[in-house]
């Protein structure tokens, strides 16, 4: 693998995965803002609601985090471009 396409690729996983790390916090933060605000409130009456309570709150959150992905993938894709392509495929 050239040193080109060595830097390249790593560069482009760091930034993923800063991305990926960003938009865990946020989605947290969201997800837990819902639930504090009332504007998502999952029943809590019944025993097996309570028992679903940690699913919903993963699938809630779950939802939330994959309102980022859009926008991961366009910072990606833009800096890959800004790079070049041919770059990326010089293995």
């Amino acid at each position: 693998m050239k040193q080109e396409a060595l830097i390249a690729w790593t560069s482009l996983y760091i930034a993923v995965g800063i991305m990926a790390l960003i938009g865990t916090a946020l989605s947290t933060i969201v997800t837990l803002n819902e639930w504090r605000t009332g504007r998502w409130a999952p029943a809590c009456t019944s025993t097996l609601d309570k028992a679903l309570l940690l699913p919903k709150l993963w699938l809630r959150w779950q939802a939330n985090y994959l309102t980022g992905t859009p926008v991961i993938l366009a910072i990606s894709l833009y800096y890959a471009s800004s790079i070049g392509f041919s770059v990326f495929r010089d293995i």
